[in-house]
């Protein structure tokens, strides 16, 4: 790893906090790192992908879920990062210990509930997007729109549902239910246009 790169890395809160994240918790998501370390999910992932191109994390899919987790290297640069607070701090802060199996069940929770906040959020914006394309779709029929018009007003929608299938994409663990109400919500807009 170059000179310049593990500056910028590690002297910086966030990656460090991630890294730390990661060892605590053994295995986990990127939406779990990115609520330990107060970050937005889009910076988190940039800092894992730079960590994993430096070969201190890996990704590993189980069915639709990606976990992150630290290789050999990854666990020896924790090693100097823990033994530098030991030596400025001398004792590691409280909450800074490695998950134990007892506390795998606190992980599974955690992320349980990370999982299920975004699924909510997925679906109330699939809802709120689906309740608009009706209620446009019923105020142009009503209005006696040509066909173009209609085209026109509802053809937007696609770049809207094209963010949340991404969103989507980036949780890799959404529910059935979410993913039926957004297959028929996209399957009504190819309908409501093409009609």
């Amino acid at each position: 790893m170059a000179k310049e790169y593990a500056e910028q890395l590690f002297l910086q809160e966030k990656p460090t906090l991630a890294l730390l994240a990661i060892w605590s918790f053994q295995k986990t998501y990127a939406s779990v790192i990115t609520k330990e370390i107060n970050s937005t999910f889009a910076h988190t992932t940039k800092i894992l992908s730079k960590m994993e191109e430096h070969g201190l994390v890996k990704f590993t899919m189980e069915g639709r879920v990606k976990y992150v987790e630290l290789t050999e290297s990854g666990f020896k640069v924790v090693e100097a990062l823990k033994n530098l607070i030991i030596a400025l701090e001398g004792e590691l802060p409280e909450g800074m210990e490695q998950a134990e199996d007892e506390g795998n069940a606190d992980l599974s929770s955690n992320i349980k509930e990370v999982i299920s906040d975004q699924e909510h959020d997925i679906y109330e914006k699939t809802k709120r997007l689906n309740d608009t394309i009706v209620s446009i779709y019923n105020e142009l029929i009503s209005s006696g729109a040509d066909r173009e018009t209609v085209i026109m007003r509802l053809g937007p929608f696609k770049r809207d549902l094209k963010k949340i299938e991404n969103t989507m994409q980036e949780y890799h663990a959404i529910d059935n239910a979410t993913l039926e109400y957004f297959s028929d919500t996209k399957d009504l807009l190819e309908s409501l246009i093409n009609q």
